[in-house]
């Protein structure tokens, strides 16, 4: 940081430029919500505009759910009515997105595997692809900042196309293995926040649980790390969908 500014640094020239294109799309999207400004770049940092704010604690959840809900409408609306999630999308300003299943199958087949879930069943939740199309962009609880009634979204390193409610269902988990259970309120209050957001049809309850289990899996390997402090299956608000559908 130095004075008003943030520096992330990359250890890869080409990281750092894919984040700055993420960067550069989302901020296009006309969503209102906010995103710090990108004042600088080089070959490997990328200088932004200092937000203040703070990680979201669980009274803020539904705001930064609406302003996920927010960015996801405004893709879809602007660029991404047109993409299928099975396949790259090439956007209006060159940036190739990834599909949602190819950047995540190995690791969650072999996360899946470590807890004796069967690849079929995880295909089967990746297995979206008439659904609308809305995207990933590490929905890490502290990747959003909050200060006071507006919540501003941070950190650009990675994107993929992902179906509506799939980073909705990520707040939720990295949330409830920092902070521990959440209340039954609390996941109703950003559901509701989420679907008034992009539309009353989208997201149900049962694509929330679901996809909760695939960002477990994605998040094992952090467990103790990173503020994750609480297991998921000790903090799940739900039974398990994955054994559910094995019985």
């Amino acid at each position: 940081m130095s004075g008003a500014l943030f520096v992330k640094r990359y250890d890869d020239p080409e990281r750092c430029a894919t984040a700055a294109a993420h960067h550069a799309w989302l901020a296009a999207l006309g969503s209102g919500v906010r995103l710090p400004a990108l004042v600088a770049q080089g070959a490997r940092h990328l200088v932004f505009e200092w937000l203040s704010g703070r990680a979201p604690d669980v009274e803020d959840l539904p705001r930064a759910a609406a302003a996920l809900g927010r960015l996801h409408a405004a893709a879809h609306h602007h660029e991404l009515r047109t993409a299928r999630l099975d396949r790259p999308h090439s956007t209006s300003t060159g940036l190739v997105i990834p599909d949602f299943a190819s950047p995540r199958l190995a690791a969650l087949h072999l996360a899946g595997a470590a807890l004796g879930i069967p690849g079929s069943v995880i295909d089967a939740v990746l297995d979206r692809v008439g659904d609308p199309v809305a995207f990933y962009k590490d929905p890490n609880i502290r990747n959003y900042l909050a200060d006071g009634n507006e919540v501003a979204v941070v950190d650009f390193d990675d994107l993929t196309l992902a179906p509506f409610g799939y980073d909705l269902a990520g707040l939720v988990v990295t949330a409830s293995m920092t902070y521990g259970r959440l209340a039954d309120r609390s996941i109703t209050r950003c559901l509701r926040a989420y679907r008034v957001a992009v539309a009353p049809q989208i997201c149900s309850f049962g694509d929330l649980k679901r996809y909760a289990e695939l960002h477990h899996l994605m998040l094992l390997r952090y467990l103790g790390r990173n503020g994750y402090r609480h297991p998921w299956p000790t903090v799940r608000p739900w039974p398990d969908p994955f054994l559910t559908e094995l019985t």
